[in-house]
């Protein structure tokens, strides 16, 4: 007989020591999300989770039972960590569990289509490993496993159901003697994993139709097997055991959430979240461009052009399944039923479902919503490397020697790009706004024992709420009460209840709480409501002899001592009054540096009491805030202060030293090239077109009119730039205005449609990210003939403040920009 040689038996030794070992590299992933993984509190929904699964209560609409059992179980069994550290742990556990499914889907694939040797068996291990890291680095899903929600584990839910599926199908295909398989438990698993998760979220039902039909494709005779479906019944109600936590607990009067769930309208109202569906509009057929190029550039913000091109190639092998006869051929006594396509339908049915039903919702946020769908083509990918490896087989060029260099650049222009992209950016380890909030409350009340009323909107209690339930900490009424402001009592109608009470302070500044006439004054990191007339002077500013300009006098400032950062938000807090009161409009200008760097910042009146509305004598006390230019290095940078008169063609009075800025170096530079309009150093507009039908169209910052027709619509797209880590959730508003600046047509929205907020909960945008974002500007049927002009523009969501626009060199130039005229014709 012959004898292998010892250097065959090596080579064959550390083939099968780097197959065992491939497996191993998925380990990168947990570790990514546990070394990026918040440790604390984060505002809004996440910190629900996380008290809401420690005093075992009922979360917001559809109630959310397995991350509250699941987050409790976690709370309680982990030894180690705080109680949110062990809360976000379960989104990172869950996205690990939806990338290892995806790990063994492809694998199991590859091994049932594939009679596998060594080299082709680590090949298909490869193409798995890729496919899963792919998935788990992409800014989405990433973001999504570091702090607690929901979303992470429906993805998860659809990831292991076609695991079990894909299980159940390869079973499937090698028959027992006696004409049974011995794959049905997968099935069964199945049926119980897809109740769990309808528990869930009811996002998971729109994939049914593509299980259901798959399962009909791959076992035709299946319907008429009574025992079967009875047994995947009953799976799946054991499954849907999970909602009855609802009238279980419901009634225990939990200490947050409903008390009504044992009653069928109470259950069906929550889990249903009948109270929000009014509320989730669908866009219509004429918006489903737009909508498509909103996916195109969330999609892109996750995978490279050759990651979307292997994804679109694997999903076209598995529907056309071009190996499936010599497959056949090869073993047709271990084969019944079809290969391939079942899948193939399954997944393009899967992948559509979700798709149109989540790109049409106008949601503050879908990029929660897209998690399955940018999973699902993370894991085409992995079949496109399978379809390529399919057709080197057929070619006996299938050998580690030949395609290695091919894995190594996909490897590099997929997932190791990615975690370049994103690493610098998406960890939240750092993350601690939500616990300086808290503390601020705690701390900033201290010892004044005014009684005072503190107005939180929903993101900001939360963290109070914590304390109080799992801390068992609140603060003392004799110092503070917070409140929750809600649709039930809101910002202005709450004032007027405890305003007569004492000090009523709020999270945040609130357009229409200054529009109803009260002032609202900068104290800490809130806002307190004062009535017209208040002449005292907060006692944190620092006080200075009058710099007085005619009419003006500024009497305080509050800088912060700390070192700034290029690029971020420097707080300027003023207080000033007019003793006689003032006719004419003036507002801030700061100057930062000295000699030719100087940088001159004049403040618009947006969102500020303009100085006509002061009364004589009364002390106006704002918020000028700035972004520190970039171009501003590590050392310290003088700051003065002047007056503008802008009812005297803008003319400027003394200046006045406020002292000196202390400045540290930046890690991330802030790059502002190339940009049509700079916002804040937060967002910058790299273009904007616009087009009326198909040959009439123009690029911003366009001369020659746009002319258009009433009644037609302007096609708008501008390209957005992420400069650096949003603090607030922006809105973009686009304007059509008369040449005195009157708006005539106003679209204010969310970016791209309201898909995809700067900020939510954390920062969402990551720095260098480009998003295209459509708008539709109807122009009025009965505006009349003449020149108008576009103006697009950006403020922060809750507070309505519009962000400055900044020139090259630092200057601020305003909080508009003007694309270019228009000109309607009769």
């Amino acid at each position: 007989m012959k004898q292998d040689s010892p250097n065959n038996e090596s080579v064959e030794s550390r083939l099968d020591l780097l197959n065992k070992l491939i497996p191993f590299l998925l380990a990168i992933v947990p570790f990514l999300y546990l070394v990026t993984l918040a440790r604390g509190l984060v505002f809004g929904d996440p910190t629900e989770f996380t008290f809401v699964a420690n005093i075992l209560g009922i979360a917001h609409p559809p109630g959310y039972p397995v991350i509250t059992l699941l987050g409790k179980l976690f709370q309680s069994l982990i030894p180690f960590g705080d109680i949110p550290w062990r809360m976000h742990l379960l989104s990172a556990v869950a996205a690990s569990i939806a990338v290892f499914s995806v790990y063994g889907i492809i694998v199991t694939i590859g091994a049932s289509i594939w009679n596998p040797n060594r080299q082709l068996s680590i090949i298909i291990r490869l193409s798995a490993v890729f496919a899963a890291l792919t998935v788990a680095t992409a800014a989405n899903f990433w973001q999504h496993a570091i702090h607690a929600n929901p979303h992470i584990i429906t993805a998860a839910f659809l990831s292991a159901n076609i695991f079990f599926l894909t299980r159940w199908w390869s079973g499937q295909r090698l028959e027992e003697p006696d004409g049974r398989s011995r794959s049905m438990r997968w099935l069964y698993v199945f049926s119980f994993s897809a109740g769990v998760g309808l528990t869930h979220h009811p996002l998971t039902v729109f994939t049914f139709p593509a299980y259901a039909i798959f399962i009909l494709l791959v076992r035709p005779s299946i319907w008429r097997e009574w025992r079967t479906w009875l047994k995947m019944l009953a799976f799946a109600i054991l499954g849907l055991g999970a909602w009855l936590y609802f009238p279980i607990r419901s009634p225990m009067e939990p200490a947050f959430g409903p008390n009504n769930m044992n009653t069928l309208d109470g259950f069906l109202n929550h889990v249903l979240a009948r109270g929000i569906r009014e509320s989730i509009p669908f866009f219509g057929l004429t918006d489903q461009f737009d909508r498509g190029l909103v996916f195109w550039t969330l999609l892109r913000l996750q995978y490279s052009l050759t990651t979307i091109f292997l994804a679109f190639l694997g999903l076209v092998w598995l529907i056309l399944d071009p190996g499936k006869k010599k497959r056949t051929a090869a073993k047709p006594q271990r084969f019944s039923g079809p290969t391939l396509r079942p899948l193939g339908v399954m997944f393009v049915l899967a992948f559509l479902l979700n798709y149109l039903f989540v790109i049409n919702l106008r949601q503050q946020d879908i990029m929660a919503y897209l998690l399955g769908v940018f999973l699902l083509l993370g894991l085409f990918a992995g079949f496109g490397l399978l379809a390529i490896m399919d057709l080197l087989k057929s070619r006996s060029l299938i050998e580690l020697r030949v395609v290695a260099p091919l894995f190594t650049v996909l490897f590099l222009l997929g997932p190791v790009l990615q975690v370049i992209r994103n690493a610098p950016y998406i960890s939240l380890s750092q993350y601690n706004a939500a616990e300086t909030y808290r503390d601020a409350v705690f701390s900033w009340f201290e010892g004044q024992n005014d009684g005072a009323v503190l107005l939180n909107d929903w993101e900001h209690m939360t963290p109070l709420w914590y304390t109080q339930f799992v801390e068992d900490r609140w603060p003392d009424p004799a110092e503070v009460t917070p409140r929750l402001v809600s649709t039930d009592r809101p910002w202005l109608e709450s004032v007027y209840d405890y305003l007569p009470g004492g000090p009523v302070y709020l999270s945040g500044y609130k357009p229409e709480i200054a529009a109803a006439g009260f002032r609202l004054r900068p104290r800490g990191p809130f806002y307190q409501v004062v009535e017209p007339g208040e002449a005292s002077l907060p006692p944190e500013l620092t006080k200075i002899a009058p710099f007085t300009y005619v009419d003006i006098e500024v009497l305080a400032f509050q800088l912060p001592e700390s070192e700034i950062v290029p690029g971020d938000i420097v707080p300027l807090t003023l207080a000033m009054r007019a003793p006689e009161g003032s006719s004419d409009f003036y507002t801030p200008v700061i100057y930062l540096g000295d000699g030719d760097e100087q940088v001159e910042l004049e403040f618009t009146t947006d969102s500020h009491l303009v100085t006509p509305s002061w009364q004589p004598g009364e002390v106006i006390v704002e918020r000028f805030d700035f972004a520190l230019p970039p171009k501003f290095q590590s050392g310290v940078i003088p700051i003065t202060l002047a007056l503008r008169n802008l009812s005297s063609d803008g003319e400027t009075g003394p200046r006045f030293s406020m002292g000196d800025l202390k400045v540290s170096t930046r890690d991330q530079p802030i790059d502002v090239g190339n940009l049509l309009a700079n916002f804040r150093y937060r967002v910058g507009l790299s273009s904007a077109d616009a087009r009326v039908g198909l040959g009439n169209s123009r690029s911003a910052p366009w001369v020659e009119p746009l002319r258009v027709s009433a009644g037609e619509t302007i096609h708008l797209t501008f390209e957005w730039k992420s400069l650096a880590q949003a603090e607030e959730s922006y809105t973009i508003f686009v304007h059509l205005i008369d040449l005195s600046n009157r708006p005539l047509v106003a679209l204010d929205y969310t970016p791209l449609g309201g898909s995809t907020p700067t900020y939510l909960w954390i920062p969402k945008w990551l720095p260098g990210q480009r998003l295209l974002d459509p708008y539709q500007l109807q122009i009025p049927a009965d505006l009349p003939p003449g020149e108008y002009l576009i103006e697009v523009g950006i403020y922060e969501m809750t507070s309505g403040r519009r962000l400055h626009i900044s020139d090259p060199k630092g200057n601020l130039i305003g909080d508009r920009y003007i694309l270019g005229p228009v000109i309607v014709e009769e």
